[in-house]
């Protein structure tokens, strides 16, 4: 009965959506890293620099959903190594519709 009563939560808990919580670090890296960059690719004044601020906490908040921290170092060491992974293609998804929601902000 527990062996029966283990697969269950196994199975539940590998069936269930990554709820990935990244750490903190990883959020704040992960922030830092697209602001900079989408600003400096946009070469955007001041006052719009918010939008960038924007986009990447909406896609931050998308990836989230997807990738576990564990995923998070992956992706890393990936970069780091100049590689691009399936899951970083589909972070990049999230880009565009995020944008255009930021680009609505008053």
């Amino acid at each position: 009965m527990l062996r029966l009563s283990i697969a269950c939560v196994l199975v539940l808990a590998v069936s269930l959506p990554a709820s990935a919580n990244w750490t903190r670090a990883q959020r704040a890296q992960f922030l830092g890293q697209c602001v900079e960059s989408c600003q400096s690719t946009l070469n955007l004044p001041d006052s719009k620099r918010r939008v960038c601020d924007a986009t990447c906490g909406c896609v931050a908040d998308q990836a989230e959903t997807l990738v576990t921290p564990a995923d998070m170092y992956a992706l890393d060491e990936a970069a780091a190594a100049g590689r691009t992974t399936e899951t970083m293609q589909k972070i990049r998804g999230f880009f565009p519709a995020c944008a255009k929601k930021s680009a609505r902000m008053p």
